[in-house]
């Protein structure tokens, strides 16, 4: 890689040689080294650029892997927190999602069945979400869906859309896995902390109705 720098700089000092030497003018002292100077701090600069590029690069990749949920490969509980609140004062919709029966079926078809649910259900997310929305998971079998610019008919739609789950195929054969769904609508004003509290107590109580519940917690008490 610093060979071709490194010809370039060779020939852009020969190119002042003509000038400089050949007319038999006279020159400052400095212009004698400028070659040479050439030939040094050509490579150099290339090197240290490529070095600066290097580093960025590392950079990127260990925030991707603080950032990023490795099973799911959706933002995790920080990234989802930290980009939910640079966009919060537009009003929205944040879900509360939580995988119906999940120590169950851990126990009973072991944790790579149950590794494998939670992929495809981040995948379902994806597919049920715009580009706009923010899908993290928060944990375990914790997920949330932050839904900026939706109204409550909208939000409604995608939360009944994700009780249904999916149907997901393991080794031990196919599986039909729920969710239960908190929601509370964000009026741009209410701090993330409290619609996090608000959405959590929505969906315990999804969670005590039974499978695939969506509750929706009292729109005018969050607003």
């Amino acid at each position: 890689m610093i060979r071709l720098p490194l010809m370039l700089a060779f020939l852009l000092g020969l190119s002042v040689l003509p000038d400089f030497f050949l007319s038999g003018r006279k020159v400052a002292p400095i212009v004698n080294y400028l070659p040479v100077v050439l030939l040094v701090a050509g490579p150099l600069t290339i090197a240290l650029l490529w070095a600066l590029s290097g580093l960025a690069v590392e950079e990127s990749k260990r925030r991707a892997i603080t950032q990023i949920d490795p099973l799911t490969a959706l933002p995790n509980r920080l990234a989802f927190l930290q980009t939910t609140r640079r966009i919060l004062p537009q009003s929205g919709v944040l879900l509360m999602l939580q995988v119906d029966d999940f120590a169950h079926l851990n126990e009973r078809r072991g944790r790579k069945a149950g590794d494998l649910c939670l992929m495809a259900l981040a995948q379902r997310f994806r597919e049920l979400t715009r580009y706009t929305d923010i899908v993290g998971r928060m944990g375990g079998a914790s997920f949330a869906i932050y839904l900026p610019g939706a109204t409550i008919e909208q939000a409604r739609d995608v939360a009944d859309r994700i009780c249904d789950g999916a149907m997901v195929v393991t080794q031990t054969g196919i599986l039909r896995v729920t969710i239960s769904v908190g929601a509370v609508l964000a009026n741009g004003r209410t701090p993330l902390d409290r619609l996090l509290v608000d959405a959590n107590s929505a969906l315990d109580e999804a969670r005590r109705g039974g499978n695939g519940q969506l509750i929706l917690e009292d729109w005018v008490k969050a607003a």
